[in-house]
């Protein structure tokens, strides 16, 4: 059997579509299979007709996952989750190890995304990993007229990349200076917010950055911060802590859920499709409000 992915014929397989599922929170008790799963209620004359509606279906994470996700990345110790780190093979790039390959989904859509190659499997990841491109950018960092975009990239479709300037607020409402840490630091929790990866059945998320205080902060220092009262080895306070809080909720809620979020620093002239999004969006006009954009199936 041939590994390498570049000889992959059909869609990756995420997701066990012939998988059983149950409806939770409800006085069904039957047991359904989603190819053949065909919901159907009761019209007004007595008749059975097809589901008007939409229903969601949202995989429950293996235990296994769970227990692997919730130890490597820190147990929410000190109130802090933390990502690791992805060991690539040297000299290797992203688009080389994570080729963007067709998934399969529930749906009749062909959806795309960075696919870890299968002669890395298992040595390097398991084979439900997926890679995500993220960049910020500023103008005029530093000063009072700072511009600050950022953009992230998750497969090579129309649709595949987003971009958005950095708000004037943060999460926590207050009012931020734009510079170019912030903005990188944001495209992380943009990316990871976009959709509900797990959901799709990846157990590792794979962040590509080329920003080492984004690459060292989610995956060390942030923790080393939380335990000194969120102050850094200076004794000053951390900067971008409304941003550094979110993102240790975010991959807290991404571990509960069985899936590892990972970072993996490259050079820049690795990045560039997340440098294009990210310099574009320095030109667009900023939103006061801190928010996120949600994806659908794209």
């Amino acid at each position: 059997m041939n590994y390498d992915s570049e000889s992959e014929d059909q869609p990756r397989k995420v997701i066990d579509v012939q998988g059983n599922f149950t409806v939770l929170n409800s006085t069904y008790t039957e047991t359904f299979k989603l190819q053949d799963f065909n919901p159907r209620v009761q019209a007004p004359d007595g008749t059975w007709i097809p589901f008007p509606g939409v229903i969601a279906l949202r995989p429950v994470p293996e235990p296994q996952a769970v227990a692997h996700a919730e130890s490597v990345m820190g147990h929410g110790e000190n109130g802090v989750w933390t990502g690791t780190r992805f060991e690539a093979p040297v000299h290797t790039a992203p688009d080389f190890v994570f080729p963007v390959r067709p998934i399969n989904t529930i749906s009749s859509l062909v959806v795309e995304r960075f696919c870890i190659r299968r002669r890395f499997v298992p040595a390097i990841s398991p084979l439900k990993t997926m890679m995500i491109y993220t960049d910020g950018a500023c103008v005029s960092n530093g000063l009072a007229s700072a511009r600050a975009g950022f953009g992230f990239v998750f497969n090579l479709s129309p649709g595949g990349n987003k971009s958005s300037a950095v708000e004037q607020k943060g999460p926590d409402g207050q009012v931020y200076p734009h510079t170019s840490n912030r903005a990188e630091l944001r495209a992380v929790i943009a990316a990871l917010k976009f959709r509900t990866w797990w959901g799709e059945g990846w157990t590792r998320v794979v962040i590509v950055t080329d920003s080492e205080y984004v690459s060292e902060g989610a995956t060390n220092r942030m923790r080393n911060w939380a335990r000194r009262g969120w102050r850094t080895s200076a004794g000053g306070p951390a900067a971008n802590l409304d941003l550094w809080k979110t993102l240790s909720d975010l991959m807290g809620a991404y571990a509960k859920s069985g899936c590892e979020i990972s970072f993996w620093r490259v050079p820049r002239e690795w990045n560039t499709l997340a440098d294009a999004a990210a310099k574009a969006a320095t030109e667009l006009e900023g939103s006061g409000e801190y928010t996120n954009a949600l994806g659908i199936l794209i």
